[in-house]
């Protein structure tokens, strides 16, 4: 089975939290978690501007916030008893709406700042 990319915003607490949940129930190992912050990496294909507001996930295609959601919580047997739910809310677009309800109501955190300077 080919694994799912995923970049999530390392400066976001909740995006972070949810990447270490997601890791200690991916006993499969299908999910790999990438930093969109880390400097200098070159991402083909990324619409880095989306990226930056909702998390991005590859494995053929690009998809992005709740599509992502969707796509990491269908890799992992435990929650698959979830999927009915989670499809309905895919369908009818109200996991995108939630989604976007609770991206945008984030905390970023920039960790890249030293005592000299902080560039966001």
């Amino acid at each position: 089975m080919k694994k799912l990319i995923v970049y999530y915003d390392s400066w976001c607490p909740r995006c972070t939290r949810f990447m270490k949940t997601v890791k200690k129930i991916d006993w499969l190992n299908l999910v790999d978690f990438r930093s969109l912050r880390e400097r200098g990496q070159a991402i083909k294909g990324i619409d880095l501007i989306l990226a930056e507001k909702q998390m991005a996930s590859y494995t053929n295609t690009w998809a992005y916030g709740y599509e992502s959601i969707f796509r990491i919580l269908a890799k992992l047997p435990l929650l698959w008893p979830l999927l009915p739910v989670l499809w309905f809310l895919h369908i009818t677009k109200t996991g995108q709406e939630i989604y976007i309800h609770l991206a945008v109501n984030r905390k970023i955190i920039p960790i890249h700042c030293d005592n000299d300077s902080c560039n966001i």
